[in-house]
C-alpha cells in the first residue's frame, strides 16, 4: 500500500512539471512573437518623408528653403517663432502631414544634437517598423554627422497621412563616453545628497544658539519688567497715625486702671483719693523688667 501511494505522487508530480513546462513555453512563444511588418508603400512613404526632413529641412539647406518656402521661412527659428499652427499649415502646403507642436518640440532635440555633433553629412540605413503597441510608425535614419554617427527617430501615426507626431536625435556614444557620464551623474546625485545632508546637520546644530538667544531674551524682558516695579515706601502719616492710636489705647488704659484702683477703695473702706481729687492716673509706661513679662 505505502508503495502504491509513494507510486502515485511521483506520477502526480510529473504531470504537474509536465503542464508547468508546456504553460511556460506557450508564454515564451507569446513573448517572441514578431512585431507586424509595415507594408511597402507605407514604409517608403515615411523614408522619405523622414530623409527629406533631416537632410534638407531640419538640416537647414538654403536651396530647399528658398524653392519651397521663398522669403517666408528661412530656418527652423522661423516654425519656431511662429507657432503651432503656423508650422502645420507651412508644412502641409509642401505635403508634410506634422504635428505642430510636436515639430516645434523636435526643434530643440535637433539643434541640441548639433551643437555636439555638427551638421548631418550622409544617411547610411533606414529601418522603418511598428512600435511595442503596433499604433504608430518609427523609422530610425542612422546618419554620419560632421564628428560622430546618431540615429534620428521619426514618430508616425498610423493613419491615412502618416502624420509626424515627434522626431528626436540618439547620439552614439562609446562605451567609454557612457561610463564617464554614468560616473558623473552618479558623482554629481551623491554629491548633491551629501551637501544637504551636511547643510540639514549644520542647521540642526545651530539651533541651541537659538535657544540660547530665546533664553537671554526673556531673561531681559523679566529684569526690565521687575525694575519697571515701583518701590512701596512708608508713608509718614501713617506713622503719625499709629501714634494717635497708641496715645488713644493709653488714655483707655489708664481710665481702666483708675476705675479699678476706685473700686477696690471702696470696697475696703478707703476713701479714694481720686474722689477728694488727691489723685488721677497721668500716663502708663511699660518696664522691660517686669515680673509679668518674665512670666
Amino acid at each position: 500500500m505505502a508503495q502504491s501511494k509513494k507510486g502515485m505522487v511521483k506520477r502526480n508530480m510529473k504531470k504537474f512539471l509536465s503542464i508547468l513546462c508546456i504553460c511556460v513555453c506557450l508564454l515564451g512563444l507569446t513573448a517572441c512573437e514578431t512585431a507586424k511588418p509595415v507594408n511597402q508603400k507605407d514604409s517608403e512613404v515615411v523614408s522619405e518623408y523622414s530623409q527629406f526632413l533631416a537632410q534638407y529641412l531640419l538640416n537647414e539647406d538654403a536651396d530647399m528653403y528658398a524653392y519651397f518656402f521663398a522669403d517666408q521661412v528661412k530656418g527652423l527659428s522661423d516654425f519656431t517663432n511662429g507657432g503651432a499652427e503656423f508650422t502645420q499649415a507651412t508644412l502641409g502646403n509642401i505635403g508634410l502631414d506634422v504635428d505642430g507642436n510636436g515639430f516645434i518640440s523636435g526643434i530643440d532635440s535637433w539643434n541640441k544634437a548639433v551643437e555636439e555633433i555638427g551638421k548631418l553629412k550622409s544617411i547610411d540605413k533606414t529601418t522603418v517598423k511598428y512600435s511595442t503597441k503596433g499604433d504608430t510608425i518609427i523609422v530610425d535614419l542612422d546618419a554620419m554627422f560632421e564628428k560622430r554617427s546618431a540615429v534620428v527617430e521619426f514618430i508616425y501615426e498610423d493613419n491615412l497621412n502618416k502624420t509626424l507626431t515627434s522626431y528626436a536625435v540618439n547620439i552614439n556614444y562609446t562605451f567609454g563616453e557612457k561610463m564617464q557620464k554614468a560616473g558623473l551623474n552618479t558623482v554629481l546625485g551623491m554629491g548633491t545628497v551629501f551637501i544637504v545632508l551636511i547643510l540639514l546637520s549644520l542647521l540642526i546644530s545651530c539651533f541651541k544658539f537659538v535657544n540660547q538667544a530665546q533664553t537671554a531674551s526673556e531673561n531681559k524682558k523679566k529684569a526690565a519688567m521687575e525694575a519697571a516695579k515701583p518701590e512701596v515706601k512708608e508713608l509718614p502719616v501713617q506713622e503719625e497715625i499709629q501714634e494717635d492710636e497708641t496715645v488713644d489705647d493709653e488714655d483707655e488704659i489708664a481710665a481702666v486702671i483708675s476705675a479699678a484702683i476706685a473700686a477696690y477703695e471702696s470696697e475696703n473702706g478707703v476713701i479714694s483719693q481720686a474722689e477728694s481729687g488727691g489723685y488721677y492716673v497721668r500716663s502708663i509706661r511699660r518696664r522691660n523688667n517686669s515680673k509679668w513679662n518674665r512670666n
